[in-house]
């Protein structure tokens, strides 16, 4: 199985002040897609468990906040309320590969961090350091001071008490409230030509605030005694995160079927039965709003979790009956539930949305009052975090059309609100509150009643429908091989992780032999073959960031798959070994030269040019020497009994020089030269 493997912290930092110089990006995403607000614009703030964020956007706990660079690349391309990936106490999960299916609407068979807890603290710690670091550096060209800048972690951890009461879960959370000692340990590998970053201040509280994932079919007895531990003994706020059958079976698939037309969806009968019902989710808002208020904590529920469907598609590995389903036609079932557990509770509950958000309906999702609005299946798609800018102009230009200056205003005005909910608020809080207190109140009505709005217009909105969402991504009659594509680079920012990065090549064609060795160690040519690049751009893997999870696939107009035909370097060989019998490479450069090791059908390469212009290749059977200019074989020595016969793949030898000189090419950086190559 695909591990995860996160990056030094000198190589992040690094690769954070230097590839803006070398590519004008920042891990692969374009300098034009950071969120840099010009200024004068209106008030995006949002408040946030009585803290303010710059906004209400941010990625949904899930692929996007998983590792460090993820955490960065949603800061740098706008979020401000960053939902990190659920931790629980089971860290050595067994997910099928591939894992994330984004074809047309969405479905997934991942649900947890792929961390060990310790390496989740860790990368949430380096995260937030990346953020602090790029927000007062030139980068950020002073744009993201005030509260355009201002951001929040909201930790998510599940997925009972049992696992949440451990020690490994709760040492994580004290990690996360005061992350003073992983600060300092991380302040120490700031490297030197960083060094004023090393005495620089860095925020050790980093969250205070969880978001509970429970099981699909958590009993409300669990979910009950989980938030009351958080609340009361780990001194959090807390919003409990609702599942959609309890909507019920009858609404929900009147909805699904009837409504949007997903006649080849079946919802897990056994969803039903287990989630808990309205009813319950009613008076378990009641009882622990109490509880919450008795201790000076502030609960809130979020709609929704994904949706348990059953398998019909052959995406997915055998072996997974149940698949989850986000994306468009979880956003109409949710923004129903949410309105009707609005409407049955009252406008003070505190609402946190994700359910198939996207740049159209963010703007209204905002102006319903919900607090974050997080996505997830939207930034799979093709621009990944660089669709998120789109999110906060469209909420600019929505509020600048109702004269808002201000979310507040906006929530009042977007759908023409203000006086029925000022009435609300009157009766609610009476005609002698003072104007604040009636003016919160009518932010709270206003937002419940434009739910209600958005249910309607969800429900009538074509482009939730079926037939809208039947498209799959075009393909061309075409195979992806080691060396040049299409060269789309769809497949760069598909990847949560960053995982896909360019390299240069030259472009070269030329003829080739392979050699043949006798007993002596003398070669002679065999049949000859034509190498060639086309391109001057290759498309790499970085394996220590994949987690195979088959989106760069989905998206690449080419048979095959980036992850797996491309050349996937990993970061030591530790992790090379470790990934046995994955093909794969891992370069660097020593005192002595450069090298490279690669794993290709089994096979196992080794090439070396060193510092003196001698070149070195070794396939475990023989060593042979290489001439410099020509490249052709000089000298073989055995490098264990001698196999006369044996025939040395000079397309091996060909393939790792030009990969060695490209990914080390100091004219771009990439998470495999960061470490050992100078920028430009």
């Amino acid at each position: 199985m695909a591990e995860l493997n996160p990056a030094p912290f000198p190589d992040l930092i690094r690769r954070m002040f230097r590839e803006p110089r070398t590519q004008d990006a920042l891990f692969e995403l374009p300098r034009r897609k950071w969120y840099l607000p010009a200024g004068g614009g209106p008030d995006l703030s949002v408040s946030f468990h009585g803290e303010r964020a710059g906004s209400a956007v941010g990625p949904a706990a899930g692929p996007h906040t998983q590792m460090a660079q993820n955490l960065l690349l949603s800061y740098v391309a706008g979020a401000r309320i960053c939902e990190l990936k659920t931790v629980q106490i089971n860290d050595r999960l067994e997910i099928p590969r591939p894992c994330i299916d984004m074809t047309n609407i969405g479905y997934n068979v991942e649900w947890s961090q792929e961390l060990l807890v310790e390496q989740s603290l860790r990368e949430y710690v380096a995260g937030s350091m990346l953020i602090q670091m790029f927000r007062r550096s030139s980068l950020a060209e002073g744009k993201l001071v005030g509260a355009c800048g201002d951001w929040i972690f909201d930790l998510s951890v599940g997925y009972d008490l049992k696992g949440i009461q451990s020690r490994k879960v709760r040492e994580f959370l004290d990690g996360m409230r005061d992350a003073s000692a992983m600060i300092e340990a991380l302040r120490g590998e700031i490297p030197a030509e960083y060094r004023a970053e090393r005495d620089a201040e860095y925020r050790s509280c980093l969250s205070t605030s969880i978001t509970l994932s429970t099981f699909h079919g958590c009993p409300a007895d669990e979910i009950e005694g989980i938030t009351e531990f958080l609340l009361g003994e780990c001194d959090f706020d807390v919003i409990v995160k609702m599942n959609p059958p309890t909507l019920g079976k009858v609404k929900l698939e009147h909805l699904l079927h009837d409504v949007l037309g997903y006649s080849e969806l079946r919802v897990n009968p056994k969803a039903y039965g287990a989630a808990i019902t309205f009813d319950e989710s009613i008076g378990l808002y009641q009882r622990l709003t109490r509880f919450a208020h008795q201790r000076g904590r502030r609960l809130g529920f979020k709609f929704s979790n994904t949706l348990e469907v059953e398998n019909h598609r052959d995406f997915f590995p055998d072996g997974n009956p149940i698949m989850y389903l986000s994306g468009q036609p979880l956003h109409v079932i949710t923004m129903a539930l949410t309105d009707e557990f609005r409407r049955a509770v009252g406008p003070d509950v505190p609402i946190s949305f994700s359910a198939g958000i996207d740049r159209f309906n963010f703007p209204d999702a905002v102006a319903a009052g919900f607090v974050p609005v997080t996505i997830s299946t939207d930034l799979l798609r093709p621009g990944g975090y660089g669709r998120l800018p789109a999110y906060l102009e469209g909420l600019s230009a929505a509020m600048a059309s109702c004269g808002a200056a201000n979310i507040g205003d906006f929530i009042l005005d977007r759908h023409g609100k203000r006086d029925e909910a000022m009435e609300h608020a009157h009766a609610s809080v009476g005609r002698n509150a003072t104007s604040t207190t009636l003016h919160e109140s009518a932010l709270r009505w206003a937002g419940l009643l434009n739910t209600s709005v958005l249910a309607e217009l969800a429900r009538n909105e074509p482009r939730y429908r079926a037939e809208q969402n039947r498209k799959v991504p075009k393909r061309i009659d075409s195979k992806l091989v080691v060396f040049d594509c299409v060269t789309c680079d769809k497949c760069l920012p598909v990847c949560p992780n960053s995982a896909n990065f360019k390299y240069p090549t030259p472009v070269v064609a030329f003829d080739y032999c392979d050699w043949v060795v006798a007993a002596d160690g003398g070669v002679t040519a065999d049949t000859s073959r034509r190498f060639a690049i086309e391109k001057e751009m290759q498309i790499a893997c970085y394996a220590d960031f994949c987690n195979e999870c088959g989106n760069c696939d989905t998206f690449c107009p080419e048979y095959g798959g980036p992850y797996i035909e491309k050349p996937s370097f990993f970061g030591t060989l530790e992790s090379f070994h470790a990934a046995a019998p994955r093909d794969g490479f891992v370069a660097g450069r020593g005192g002595d030269g450069d090298w490279i090791v690669g794993r290709v059908k089994g096979v196992e390469y080794q090439l070396r040019v060193r510092g003196d212009g001698a070149i070195e290749f070794e396939d475990g059977v023989v060593r042979a020497r290489l001439d410099a200019d020509s490249w052709q074989v000089s000298s073989v020595e055995w490098a264990g009994d001698s196999k006369p016969g044996h025939v040395i793949d000079m397309w091996a030898v060909h393939t790792l020089r030009h990969l060695l000189a490209g990914v080390l090419d100091a004219s771009r950086s990439n998470q495999v030269n960061v470490a050992f190559v100078a920028s430009k």
